[in-house]
């Protein structure tokens, strides 16, 4: 059995990690750990896993978190997990981080994206993008440990990696993405957008023309492409829990049709457990996919507009996050990608 740890085990995607790894068959949860005085009871912050999850949400520290485990899943914010990923590896932990330090192949990109000095580039060389769909080859036994992708990203860039080898016929340099997402996205801390009285009831577009994770879709879609991408990402809020839907539009130079485009999404990812290229003519929703691990996938020409429509549906905590940080981890350590990540088959 792996023994794993979660540091920040406070947070929505700690919760799902717990959610998901308690009926894991080749690993255990080892450790909790997040900012606390005291070592707290998990049902404090996730009631519907009291009597599930036993072990307590302990005072962060680092040594005994490395004495009682294998891999740890770090759930924290951004620009913070790198403070603690170093003494992690040093200590021979593996680690899965799902904040964003550690995604982008340019240091200068991160930086100038989340505008702060990283503080450990010769670790950034070694911890490739885990997204396995498009990144298998990349993830080995011997590395300290992988980047985690997360919704807004994943969600976008297998809507689009298909399309990437085809630049003689579609303009990747007019790209536009209009993604809505949960609220759960925004993370457990309480702020004036994620108050209910604000955000139910109503769909918001934010951070307009300056997302942060614009830099990171680019630099995905660009190596998968061979060539520089550019694209618009607009975010936006939805009243709802879970689930983000992404449509991605591409002019054509010459038209192309839906059965063109849907055999090269099937093609594509043939044999991938986890994307379902839906039938020709169909587009996915969020509902199909929340609170699993599958990435659902459609596509439409629109030869009306000269226009190519891809849709891409996740579970922005499941797909986006954590369950993609366990399907990272089984990768990492030879094992099958779906362990832990299927629903059970019912006679």
């Amino acid at each position: 059995m792996i023994k794993v740890g979660i540091l920040g085990a406070k947070g929505y995607t700690a919760g799902e990690l717990m959610r998901l790894l308690v009926n894991h068959p080749q690993a255990t949860l080892a450790c909790l750990m997040a900012r606390v005085d005291t070592p707290e009871p998990v049902e404090n912050y996730f009631p519907q896993l009291r009597g599930v999850v036993t072990l307590p949400v302990e005072p962060m520290n680092l040594d005994a978190l490395a004495s009682r485990c294998d891999a740890v899943f770090l759930a924290l914010p951004h620009t913070t997990a790198q403070e603690y990923a170093p003494g992690l590896i040093a200590k021979g932990v593996k680690i899965l981080d799902l904040s964003a330090d550690f995604r982008f192949d340019s240091v200068v990109s991160y930086e100038e994206t989340y505008k702060v000095k990283h503080l450990a580039p010769e670790l950034n060389a070694q911890m490739p993008y885990a997204l396995p769909e498009l990144f298998r080859s990349q993830i080995t036994s011997d590395l300290p440990g992988l980047a985690i992708p997360g919704c807004y990203t994943t969600t976008s860039i297998l809507g689009l990696a298909p399309l990437m080898t085809h630049g003689d016929v579609l303009d990747l340099d007019h790209i536009v993405i209009n993604a809505l997402s949960g609220v759960t996205g925004a993370g457990r801390k309480p702020g004036e957008a994620t108050h209910f009285p604000e955000c139910n009831e109503s769909v918001t577009a934010y951070k307009v023309a300056s997302q942060r994770h614009r830099p990171e879709i680019e630099e995905k879609l660009s190596i998968l492409a061979g060539r520089t991408v550019r694209l618009t990402f607009t975010p936006h809020l939805m009243p709802m829990n879970r689930g983000i839907l992404a449509t991605c539009s591409i002019p054509m130079k010459r038209p192309v049709t839906t059965a063109e485009a849907h055999g090269w999404y099937e093609a594509f990812y043939q044999g991938e457990p986890f994307v379902r290229v839906l039938p020709e003519g169909l587009v996915p929703a969020t509902s199909g996919v929340v609170y699993s691990n599958f990435c659902d996938l459609g596509v439409v020409a629109d030869n009306h507009s000269g226009m190519l429509l891809a849709f891409s549906a996740t579970d922005n905590l499941t797909k986006g996050a954590s369950g993609q940080a366990i399907q990272a981890m089984n990768a990492l350590f030879g094992l099958d990608e779906t362990l832990g990540l299927l629903p059970e088959k019912r006679s």
